[in-house]
Protein backbone atom coordinates (compact mmCIF):
# COMPACT_ATOMS: atom_id res chain seq x y z
CA UNK A 1 0.00 0.00 0.00
CA UNK A 2 3.02 2.00 0.99
CA UNK A 3 4.04 2.12 -2.70
CA UNK A 4 0.98 2.60 -4.17
CA UNK A 5 0.62 5.86 -2.44
CA UNK A 6 4.33 6.75 -3.24
CA UNK A 7 3.38 6.34 -6.78
CA UNK A 8 0.21 8.51 -6.92
CA UNK A 9 2.15 11.51 -4.70
CA UNK A 10 5.19 11.11 -7.19
CA UNK A 11 2.70 11.32 -10.07
CA UNK A 12 2.81 15.04 -11.97
CA UNK A 13 0.14 16.83 -11.52
CA UNK A 14 -0.70 17.38 -15.69
CA UNK A 15 -1.38 13.39 -15.70
CA UNK A 16 -4.31 13.91 -13.23
CA UNK A 17 -5.38 17.10 -15.62
CA UNK A 18 -5.22 14.20 -18.58
CA UNK A 19 -7.32 11.94 -16.91
CA UNK A 20 -9.91 14.60 -16.08
CA UNK A 21 -9.72 15.06 -19.76
CA UNK A 22 -10.07 11.50 -20.50
CA UNK A 23 -12.72 11.56 -18.16
CA UNK A 24 -15.08 13.80 -19.87
CA UNK A 25 -14.35 12.66 -23.19
CA UNK A 26 -15.45 9.12 -22.15
CA UNK A 27 -18.47 9.91 -20.53
CA UNK A 28 -19.71 12.26 -23.64
CA UNK A 29 -19.50 8.88 -25.49
CA UNK A 30 -21.98 7.56 -23.21
CA UNK A 31 -24.92 9.90 -24.88
CA UNK A 32 -25.91 9.49 -28.48
CA UNK A 33 -24.15 12.09 -30.60
CA UNK A 34 -24.31 13.54 -34.39
CA UNK A 35 -21.07 13.63 -35.83
CA UNK A 36 -19.30 14.80 -38.46
CA UNK A 37 -16.95 12.82 -40.95
CA UNK A 38 -14.53 14.94 -40.03
CA UNK A 39 -15.35 14.85 -36.01
CA UNK A 40 -15.07 10.71 -36.83
CA UNK A 41 -11.87 10.63 -38.55
CA UNK A 42 -10.56 12.83 -35.69
CA UNK A 43 -11.06 11.57 -32.49
CA UNK A 44 -9.14 8.32 -33.82
CA UNK A 45 -6.25 10.57 -35.18
CA UNK A 46 -5.90 11.87 -31.75
CA UNK A 47 -5.93 9.15 -29.65
CA UNK A 48 -3.39 7.32 -32.56
CA UNK A 49 -1.21 10.16 -31.51
CA UNK A 50 -0.94 9.93 -28.30
CA UNK A 51 -0.34 6.25 -28.26
CA UNK A 52 2.21 6.54 -30.86
CA UNK A 53 3.90 9.64 -28.29
CA UNK A 54 3.38 7.12 -25.72
CA UNK A 55 5.59 4.80 -27.15
CA UNK A 56 8.59 7.21 -28.81
CA UNK A 57 8.45 8.60 -25.50
CA UNK A 58 9.35 5.55 -23.72
CA UNK A 59 11.28 3.33 -26.53
CA UNK A 60 12.42 6.37 -29.30
CA UNK A 61 12.12 5.86 -33.18
CA UNK A 62 13.34 2.70 -33.29
CA UNK A 63 12.38 0.77 -36.21
CA UNK A 64 11.32 -2.82 -33.98
CA UNK A 65 8.97 -0.81 -31.47
CA UNK A 66 7.50 1.08 -34.58
CA UNK A 67 7.04 -2.05 -36.22
CA UNK A 68 5.41 -3.62 -33.35
CA UNK A 69 2.88 -0.27 -33.01
CA UNK A 70 2.62 -1.00 -36.69
CA UNK A 71 1.64 -4.17 -36.69
CA UNK A 72 -0.93 -4.08 -32.87
CA UNK A 73 -2.53 -1.54 -34.94
CA UNK A 74 -3.06 -3.31 -38.35
CA UNK A 75 -4.28 -6.57 -36.61
CA UNK A 76 -6.91 -4.83 -34.99
CA UNK A 77 -7.93 -2.83 -37.68
CA UNK A 78 -7.81 -6.06 -40.13
CA UNK A 79 -9.63 -8.20 -37.47
CA UNK A 80 -12.62 -5.93 -36.41
CA UNK A 81 -13.08 -4.70 -39.90
CA UNK A 82 -15.94 -6.81 -40.60
CA UNK A 83 -18.12 -5.76 -37.44
CA UNK A 84 -20.86 -3.38 -37.25
CA UNK A 85 -19.92 -1.52 -33.41
CA UNK A 86 -21.70 0.82 -32.12
CA UNK A 87 -24.59 -1.04 -33.40
CA UNK A 88 -27.57 1.63 -34.65
CA UNK A 89 -25.53 3.69 -36.41
CA UNK A 90 -27.39 5.96 -38.79
CA UNK A 91 -26.23 8.61 -40.92
CA UNK A 92 -28.44 11.71 -42.12
CA UNK A 93 -27.83 12.33 -45.71
CA UNK A 94 -29.53 15.78 -45.55
CA UNK A 95 -26.94 17.21 -42.47
CA UNK A 96 -24.18 14.88 -43.74
CA UNK A 97 -24.19 13.78 -39.60
CA UNK A 98 -23.69 10.24 -37.95
CA UNK A 99 -25.99 9.24 -35.50
CA UNK A 100 -23.46 7.06 -33.06
CA UNK A 101 -25.41 5.61 -30.13
CA UNK A 102 -23.95 6.19 -26.66
CA UNK A 103 -21.67 3.86 -25.41
CA UNK A 104 -19.15 2.40 -22.83
CA UNK A 105 -17.13 1.06 -25.29
CA UNK A 106 -15.00 4.71 -25.61
CA UNK A 107 -14.58 5.15 -22.43
CA UNK A 108 -13.16 1.92 -21.82
CA UNK A 109 -11.11 2.55 -25.02
CA UNK A 110 -10.01 5.63 -23.76
CA UNK A 111 -9.03 4.81 -20.30
CA UNK A 112 -7.14 1.50 -21.59
CA UNK A 113 -4.69 3.94 -23.32
CA UNK A 114 -4.18 6.59 -20.32
CA UNK A 115 -3.64 3.48 -18.04
CA UNK A 116 -1.31 2.02 -20.12
CA UNK A 117 0.66 5.33 -20.63
CA UNK A 118 0.60 5.88 -16.91
CA UNK A 119 1.62 1.51 -15.73
CA UNK A 120 4.44 2.14 -18.15
CA UNK A 121 5.63 5.35 -17.07
CA UNK A 122 5.52 4.47 -13.55
CA UNK A 123 7.49 0.86 -14.31
CA UNK A 124 10.45 3.00 -16.14
CA UNK A 125 10.28 5.43 -13.63
CA UNK A 126 10.75 2.50 -10.98
CA UNK A 127 13.27 0.43 -13.49
CA UNK A 128 14.56 2.64 -16.22
CA UNK A 129 16.35 -0.97 -17.32
CA UNK A 130 12.99 -1.93 -19.03
CA UNK A 131 13.62 0.17 -21.55
CA UNK A 132 16.55 -1.87 -22.64
CA UNK A 133 15.18 -4.89 -22.42
CA UNK A 134 13.38 -6.15 -26.44
CA UNK A 135 10.59 -7.51 -24.77
CA UNK A 136 9.51 -5.29 -22.58
CA UNK A 137 9.34 -2.66 -26.04
CA UNK A 138 8.03 -4.65 -28.70
CA UNK A 139 5.18 -5.76 -26.10
CA UNK A 140 3.87 -2.76 -25.09
CA UNK A 141 4.72 -0.92 -28.25
CA UNK A 142 2.37 -3.74 -29.81
CA UNK A 143 -0.11 -2.92 -26.98
CA UNK A 144 -0.72 0.72 -27.84
CA UNK A 145 -0.68 -0.05 -31.56
CA UNK A 146 -3.38 -2.29 -30.55
CA UNK A 147 -5.39 0.33 -28.73
CA UNK A 148 -5.03 2.94 -31.45
CA UNK A 149 -6.75 0.09 -33.58
CA UNK A 150 -9.19 0.19 -31.48
CA UNK A 151 -10.34 3.96 -32.38
CA UNK A 152 -9.50 3.33 -36.05
CA UNK A 153 -11.33 0.29 -36.55
CA UNK A 154 -14.79 1.97 -34.61
CA UNK A 155 -14.37 5.09 -36.93
CA UNK A 156 -14.11 2.78 -39.70
CA UNK A 157 -17.04 0.85 -38.59
CA UNK A 158 -19.77 3.88 -37.80
CA UNK A 159 -18.25 5.52 -41.61
CA UNK A 160 -18.63 2.15 -43.36
CA UNK A 161 -21.95 1.10 -41.85
CA UNK A 162 -23.37 4.60 -41.57
CA UNK A 163 -23.47 5.23 -45.31
CA UNK A 164 -24.05 1.91 -46.35
CA UNK A 165 -27.51 2.60 -43.60
CA UNK A 166 -28.87 4.60 -46.82
CA UNK A 167 -27.20 3.08 -49.78
CA UNK A 168 -24.19 6.00 -49.78
CA UNK A 169 -20.53 5.14 -50.89
CA UNK A 170 -18.77 3.40 -48.07
CA UNK A 171 -15.34 5.75 -46.56
CA UNK A 172 -13.13 4.67 -44.58
CA UNK A 173 -9.87 5.52 -42.94
CA UNK A 174 -6.42 4.95 -44.00
CA UNK A 175 -3.16 5.57 -42.51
Amino acid sequence: MFMLQQIVLHTPWFVWGILALCIVMGVRQLHDQRQSRLRLMAVPAIWTAFGLWGMTSAFGLQPQTLAAWALGLGLVVAGLSQFAWPRGVRFDGATGLFHVPGSWVPMAMIMGIFMAKYIVGVSLAMAPQLAQLAPFGLGVSLLYGALSGLFIARANSVLRHGRAAVGGRATTLSL
